[in-house]
């Protein structure tokens, strides 16, 4: 089983992601990893890690790529939503997926609230907060330019 160190290097190595981090962080703007958050399913850990590009002249970074680790699976897409579809083998959009996700059995070895369906919902939901939390840090920042003026 992977730990979150091991993850990281694995994004690292990663010959796309290392590319693309590579061609972000060039004069004009700079890319910034967020912090690998582990959430337990089915026995293991299911890895997200969000990628950002900020400008050298924005104060907001912008969500760029959102990876997926799970097991061996290494999963590198433009949202959160369509790295969760490839992973659960349903579709990309929101609501969608989840009840495609909802609906499948949960694997016989998961405790009740720890399968695939679990998670997904979890994940929706951490991935609301998210966006609101984004959306206050913004608002903020707008605040804090204003007080500077």
């Amino acid at each position: 089983m992977y730990g979150p160190m091991q993850i990281e290097s694995r994004i690292d190595q990663d010959q796309n992601i290392s590319k693309d981090l590579s061609l972000w962080n060039q004069q004009g703007s700079h890319v910034l990893r967020g912090s690998i958050i582990a959430l337990p399913v089915s026995g293991g850990f299911l890895y997200v890690e969000s990628i950002y590009i900020q400008a050298t002249e924005a104060r907001m970074p912008q969500l760029k790529k959102v990876v997926l680790a799970m097991g061996n699976r290494l999963i590198y897409r433009d949202t959160f939503g369509e790295a969760l579809a490839e992973l659960t083998g349903g579709p990309a959009s929101g609501a969608p997926a989840l009840a495609a996700v909802t609906s499948a059995p949960a694997p016989a070895s998961a405790a009740a609230g720890q399968g695939l369906p679990a998670l997904a919902e979890r994940l929706h939901s951490l991935r609301d907060q998210a966006e609101h939390l984004a959306r206050e840090l913004e608002t903020l920042e707008k605040e804090a330019r204003k007080k500077e003026i």
